[in-house]
Order: structure tokens, then C-alpha cells, then sequence
């Protein structure tokens, strides 16, 4: 690779860190941290049960906390249900200490935001890249998804696969990307997983939200290079996982040997 070629995905990463610090001091984005908080973590059965009912859910809460939110739930709205636990109190005789003691679950009405109306929340999350991918860049990721020893394939939906828009399974030794994207969003999360690859993710020595900043870096920088922008999706995703720049800066020495070698072979494929 030529030194130009070098300063280009250099520069590409020095954008994504200036994008990411002026998208988390957003107030936007602070706004949107700010209502977050306010949303209950639901368990994993209830957001089964959530996902059961209306597999479109989003955001979901109950009542009351979406007229703290400053919506309401509209007339004739059903209600999704899921389980909580019933909690009481109880005194320890030895100590003289109060603790919570769960006794059982209940079902409690909760609903998702497209159920309701009022103000507008802050969001800032991903948006998936529309349009079409630039000409080769998918096959030629492919290609280097193979070459590392994976199988690639596709599926019908993020539902497929838990949610997500492509996973690596380092078993089974597959890759696998949702079919119901544009392809610049399938080529982008391809160049993410081929990133978790051959970072070395598989060793487990680095904690998730590094991984997922070094991938989405990654993926930023070849996307850039082939001429295809996924600032919309990419800061917020990076963002989310690592707060601020800090966490793309501290990664740049891999994120950029890896994204050189994937722009290499791409270019070696021509």
C-alpha cells in the first residue's frame, strides 16, 4: 500500500474521532442519555414476551412513566404484558435487618413509544446505510472472509440472529449478515465481522465494547476508502460502545494495520 494510501485511512480515522467527540457533547445526545436512564432494563424472558407480542417493539414502558415522559398512551391501545416480581419486605430476627424478598411474579401492562403520542424523545441511535455498495466491494470482502476460514451467509432478518445486523460465530466458523438491509449496510457490517476476525477477537483479550470499537472502526475506515460514508451509523455505534474518542484513538495502531491489510486485498482483487 502506498503511503498516500496510508495518510487516506489515517485521515478517515481521524474523522470518526472528531465525529464521535462532537456527536457524544451533542446536547442531543446528552438529552438521549438522559431519557434512557428513565426506561426500565427489562429480563431477558420479558423482552421475549415483549417481542412475542409486537416483534416491532422499540421502546416500551409503563403508564405512568410515559406521561413522566411527556407522551400518553392513545385510547384503545392494548397492552403488551409481562411478568414482575412480587417484592415485600421482611425483618431478620437474629440481625434486625430489613431485606427484599421476591414471592412470586405478576403481569403488568407496559406499552411500546408507537403507541403513544406527545413530545419527541432525543434518539441518537445507528442509522442503517441506504443505497447500494460501491462495485466488488462485498465480493471482495467476502473473498477475505474465506480466506481467514469462515463460511459466509445470509439470513432473513436481525430477528435471525438476535437482533443484530451480522454476527461471527468463531465455532462454527461462520459469518453471518441479515438480507433485508441495502447493500451498503450488508457490505459495512461485513467489513465489521471480517474486522472481529482478524483482530484476533476470537482470543477473548479484549472486552466487548473495545471489540466492537476496533470492528466498527475498522469498518469505517474501508468503507471510507472505497468511497462510501457510514458517518450515520458509525459514530453513534461507536459512540455508544466507547463514550468518546478517547476509546477510537487508543485503538488506532490495530484498527488501522487491519484496515490497511482489508483495503490492500481489496485492491489486490481488482
Amino acid at each position: 500500500m502506498s503511503s498516500k494510501s496510508e495518510e487516506r485511512l489515517a485521515d478517515l480515522h481521524a474523522e470518526l474521532a472528531a465525529g464521535v467527540d462532537a456527536l457524544t457533547a451533542s446536547d442531543q445526545w446528552q438529552a438521549m442519555l438522559a431519557t434512557a436512564a428513565r426506561f426500565h432494563k427489562y429480563s431477558f424472558g420479558n423482552v421475549l414476551l415483549i417481542w412475542r407480542q409486537n416483534p416491532d417493539a422499540s421502546q416500551v414502558a409503563g403508564f405512568q412513566a410515559w406521561k413522566k415522559l411527556g407522551r400518553s398512551v392513545r385510547k384503545g391501545e392494548s397492552a403488551l404484558w409481562i411478568l414482575a416480581p412480587c417484592r415485600y419486605k421482611v425483618t431478620d430476627k437474629a440481625t434486625g435487618e430489613d431485606r427484599w424478598i421476591v414471592r412470586g411474579f405478576k403481569p403488568v401492562p407496559v406499552f411500546d413509544i408507537g403507541q403513544t403520542d406527545g413530545v419527541e424523545l432525543a434518539d441518537v441511535r445507528p442509522t442503517l446505510v441506504a443505497g447500494a455498495a460501491p462495485a466488488g466491494l462485498w465480493d471482495g470482502l467476502a473473498k477475505q472472509v474465506a480466506a481467514a476460514g469462515f463460511m459466509l451467509a445470509r439470513c432473513e432478518s436481525a430477528a435471525d440472529i438476535g437482533g443484530a445486523n451480522g454476527v461471527t460465530d468463531f465455532v462454527a466458523r461462520t459469518v453471518t449478515v441479515r438480507s433485508d438491509v441495502d447493500g451498503a449496510q450488508a457490505a459495512k457490517t461485513l467489513a465489521h465481522e471480517l474486522a472481529h476476525i482478524l483482530l484476533g477477537h476470537e482470543s477473548g483479550t479484549v472486552d466487548r465494547a473495545t471489540g466492537e470499537v476496533e470492528a466498527e472502526s475498522v469498518a469505517f475506515v474501508v468503507a471510507g476508502a472505497a468511497g462510501m460514508a457510514t458517518d450515520g451509523y458509525s459514530l453513534a455505534y461507536v459512540g455508544r460502545w466507547g463514550k468518546d474518542s478517547a476509546a477510537v484513538k487508543a485503538t488506532g495502531d490495530r484498527v488501522l494495520k487491519v484496515a490497511g491489510a482489508i483495503v490492500a486485498g481489496l485492491e489486490e482483487g481488482k
